[in-house]
This record gives structure tokens, sequence and C-alpha cells, in this order.
């Protein structure tokens, strides 16, 4: 790499001294027309990367809501405007007399009926619930050892399975193939340390785990159990089967003192009478509406007096304390738009003022809007950047800078002085007691104009950016 960079500077040398001969030359038996070199000193200065769109202020909550009773509206606690927090309480209903009697009704029919189902099953149901589950718990376990024991006459695994492991042994042998060769043909001669050798590295290791775990299985699919294995399966069994005779004698003992058909009667009772109760608590609730989110009260379509039917919706409510903007830039900076990016905002109504936050939303497809597309995401502001409280409604129109990058007092120069030499490397004629000389440099962030230089220039430095013609 070194001897190539070494050619082509003394090419470049050798170039630029032989186009300073002939220049001369020419000048003298030709025109009088004079070439120089058009150069600029290196500068300090900042240097942003933005993308350009247009949004909106939305919110991530805006939710309707209305009483889930049918009534007529006693009283509303807020207006339009209001910020209210979640939990309170913005308007109700007259009180329903019917309602609040049927709500006693059926508290006082659940304790009855929870009363008589404990009467009925007091001096049993521990006992009975514990021989239950010990029962069906040892017929569930005696089930699973029949079937494992089935599975002991045949080989450990069907045709199916076998021909399947064997396939997933091939496919992880041909990946880790694949895998291999990549590494020899990209990355073995690259230092140890290389980040993409590294990982290539870790790609071999991992896939050779998985040919090592694809071919166990396969190996052992092929096998049958032993005699040892098959007669330790049959003396589980055996224990088992007399676990469950024992809890099912003990369980049919507990329920020969209660008929099955009672209990079944007073536990639907029970049931029944709990739901009866919930109807009734969601109608007393149903006649306040209780603020869902903290947020600002948007919209009031109803007056107290006004009869509404249930789940009408009268009250708009919306998330206003995270100002969020709904943001549209051109397909073609759709690599400006990620997540965490700063932007900065400038809205119509406030044109001096300029807010910053940041990109926290990208949506997956670009959004298109007759022949133009764009790409769509959210930009949270922050709220510290305002400077004074600013009022900012849904839907406000704003100019947006997505920024991509920023550099700030650092080494410029004209983007003329550039010389690309492949694969990101950069080179510029630095003129060296009037003689251009090649020197390579690392280059940051560039723009339409400038370049950022990391490494191989000064300040004050003159670099060329070009010829000029200049008549004598």
């Amino acid at each position: 790499m070194k001897r190539y960079l070494w050619v082509i500077g003394i090419v470049l040398i050798l170039g630029a001294a032989a186009f300073f001969y002939y220049q001369g030359q020419a000048q003298i038996a030709e025109e009088p027309v004079k070439e120089s070199l058009k150069t600029s000193k290196v500068r300090r200065g900042d240097i942003i990367i933005t993308a350009s769109g247009v949004g909106a202020v939305v919110t991530q909550a805006d939710i309707q809501i209305g009483f889930t009773t049918a009534g007529v509206i006693d009283e509303i606690y807020v207006k339009e405007g209001d910020v209210v927090q979640k939990g309170e309480m913005l308007a109700k209903l007259e009180m329903d007399p019917q309602l609040t009697l049927d709500l006693l009704t059926q508290q006082i029919n659940l304790i009855n009926e929870q009363e008589n189902y404990k009467n009925l099953v007091d001096n049993l149901d521990v006992d009975l619930a514990s021989a239950s589950v010990n029962y069906l718990q040892a017929q569930s376990e005696l089930e699973d050892l029949l079937t494992d024991r089935a599975s002991l006459n045949y080989r450990r695994c069907g045709d199916e399975y076998v021909l399947q492991y064997e396939a997933d042994y091939n496919t992880a042998l041909e990946i880790l193939g694949r895998l291999q060769d990549k590494f020899n043909l990209l990355y073995a001669t690259r230092d140890l340390s290389d980040p993409e050798r590294l990982q290539a590295e870790a790609d071999i290791a991992s896939a050779q785990t998985k040919v090592n775990t694809a071919l166990a299985s396969w190996q052992y699919c092929l096998t049958y159990p032993s005699l040892e294995e098959i007669a330790l399966m049959d003396a589980k069994i055996k224990i088992k089967e007399n676990e469950v005779i024992r809890w099912k004698e003990e369980m049919d003992t507990l329920q020969a003192g209660v008929n099955p058909q009672d209990i079944e009667l007073y536990q639907a009772k029970v049931g029944q009478a709990e739901a009866k109760l919930k109807i009734a608590e969601d109608n007393i609730n149903g006649l306040t509406l209780i603020a869902p989110i903290t947020g600002t009260i948007m919209d009031i379509s109803a007056v107290p007096g006004q009869t509404i039917g249930n789940n009408t919706n009268i009250i708009r409510i919306a998330d206003l304390s995270r100002p969020i903007l709904e943001v549209y830039l051109d397909e073609t900076d759709l690599d400006q738009l990620v997540v965490g990016y700063e932007a900065e905002v400038i809205f119509d109504a406030f044109d001096t003022s300029i807010f910053t936050g940041k990109v926290i939303s990208i949506t997956p497809e670009l959004v298109k809007n007759g022949n133009v597309v764009y790409a769509h995401g959210l930009v949270e502001l922050d709220p510290t950047s305002f400077g004074k409280p600013f009022n900012l409604p849904l839907w406000l129109n704003a100019s947006v800078d997505v920024i991509g990058g920023r550099s700030e007092n650092t080494l410029l120069v004209p983007i003329e002085a550039l010389r690309p030499l492949g694969d990101g490397r950069y080179a510029v004629f630095v003129v060296e007691n009037g003689t251009p000389t090649l020197r390579m440099v690392e280059v940051g962030l560039t723009d339409f104009t400038s370049a950022e230089i990391l490494s191989g220039l000064k300040v004050g430095e003159e670099v060329t950016t070009g010829i000029v013609e200049t008549v004598q």
C-alpha cells in the first residue's frame, strides 16, 4: 500500500512538472495567457449535515370518551383547554335511585349465595380439594409415563425425524463450509484484531457448534432404548398406577358426603351472583366520567341536562405534555432520518425561535402523496429548548432540519481541494515553497462546499483547488 501511494505521488509530481513546463513553453511560443493554481487556506469552522423537511405538531395519545351508562348529564367539571390528571372526574350523570337499589340488592344476594355454599362444603372442601388435585396430577403423570413407555418399543425417533435431523446436519455442514470459504477468501490474511475477521471467526465457531449439535441429534435418533431403560420405565408406571388408585379412592370417599350435583348447583349460583354484582357496580361507576390519561381537554360535545346513550363519546383528551412532530422528508434523505438524530424546528407561527429535538421513531414504509414519496417519522421536542412558554397547538406547521452530523471548530477545506484515491482514501495538494505537494488526509464530514479534515493538515496551510487562467 505504501509503495502504491509513493508511485502515485511520483506520477502526480512529474505530471505537475510537465504541466508547468509545457505551459511555460506555450506561453512563450503562442499566446500571452497564463494558467495559475487556484488555492485556499485551511481554516477552522463548523460543518453541519442536514436534511430538510416539513412537519406538524401531533400527539401520541388522543382519546375520545363517554359515559358507559345512559342518563341525563348532571355536571361537567372541565372546559376546553383545561389540563386534567389521570383519574380526575370530568363529568357525572344524575343519580338513578334504581341503580343504587340494584347494587345493594346484588351485594346482599352474593353474600347469601356464598354463605349457602360455605355451609354445604365447609367440612369437606379442604380435604376434597387436596385429594382432587393429587389425583389429577397423578393421573396426568401416569399418562405421560405410558406415552413414554410406548415410545421405548421403537427407535428413538421416527423416520421423518431421522430424515429431518440428517437434513439439518447437512445444512449446518454446508453453511459451515461456506463460512470457512468466505473466511479464507476475504479475512484469512487480515490482521488478527481486524473486527470483520473476528466476526467471521465467531460466525464459524457458531456454525461449528450447530454442526456438532445436529450430528449428535441425528446419531441419537438412530439408536434404540436399552433393556435397562425399559425395565426402569415399567417400574415407574407400576408405582404411579398404585398412586392413582389410592388418590381416587380417597376422593370418592370424600365426595360421597355431598351430592356432586348440589355442589355444582351452588357453585353456579355464586358465579351468577358475582356476575350480577359486577354489572350493578359498572352501572354505578358509569355515572361518572373519569380521565383515562393526563392531558388537555380538546373538545366537549355535550352540555348539562342533555340526555345521552351509553358509550356515546362527549369529551376528547389529548396528551400535549410531550411535544411531538410528525415530519416528512424527501425519500432521497431517508438515510438522514435515523432514531436518535437531532433536529432543529422552526414553526411558521414563531419564525424567530429555533426548537430542538430528537427523532424517536421512523415509519417502516414510505408515504406517498400523489406522485411524491416521502420518508416519515416522529420528532420529540426538548421542552428546555423553548426558553419561554410556548403554546404548541395540534397541527401547527413547522420547517424541520434533521441533523445527520455536526462538527464545530474543526479544520475545513473547500470540497474542490479533495483528490479521491478510491476505497475512501483522499489526498490534497499542499503548496510548499510555491510547489504543489501531494499529501494524504483523513476526511470527516462533507457537504456541497466544504470537507472536514481530521488529520494531515494544519490551520493556515495552502491547498490547491483548481486552475485559473489570467491574461497578461
